[in-house]
């Protein structure tokens, strides 16, 4: 299983290392500013926004490490709206798990393995997709650290999140 995806700060020190060289050793223009302000940018996205190419993210054919960019656009929006929980969508940890759920319980109970230590959650208002993808697939997405609160989840491959509460052992 892959590591829970988080910022990838490797991306915004080379942009710093490349930043003060080029500042050192060069004239600084107009060119170089405009230069600047687009790296940077460039820099934000590289760090920040998860559902980026496979070949960004170093992943393996076939290893899912970080979410898919809807995904991670529509946890946002919904933190947004909530005012709770935003800098775990941005920041991470994002974290492709195991769990399996207890078939026709109500509110949907199950178990999970999040970061190789086991866990019970109960999520009381399941979407559909994600009750599937318990019974089916049985991987979901957790987002935050299930360790201190309430976390959002979904699907594996899906959009529609919800809020469950983790127990470990």
């Amino acid at each position: 299983m892959p590591d829970p995806w988080g910022p990838r700060w490797g991306f915004l020190l080379l942009y710093l290392l490349l930043f003060i060289i080029h500042w050192a050793f060069r004239d600084w223009d107009d060119t170089a500013t405009i230069g600047a302000i687009v790296g940077f940018v460039a820099m934000l996205v590289l760090v920040f926004v998860p559902g980026l190419p496979r070949w960004i993210r170093g992943d393996l054919p076939g290893e899912v490490s970080a979410p898919r960019f809807g995904q991670w656009w529509t946890a946002l929006r919904l933190t947004i709206r909530r005012r709770k929980g935003v800098l775990d969508v941005v920041l991470g940890p994002w974290a492709r798990v195991t769990a399996t759920s207890e078939p026709d319980a109500d509110p949907v109970r199950g178990w999970a393995v999040l970061g190789g230590n086991p866990a019970k959650f109960v999520i009381e208002d399941c979407p559909d997709e994600l009750a599937e993808s318990l019974r089916g697939s049985r991987r979901m997405w957790v987002v935050g650290d299930a360790h201190y609160g309430d976390v959002l989840v979904c699907a594996a491959g899906g959009r529609e999140f919800t809020t469950a509460a983790f127990r470990f052992r």
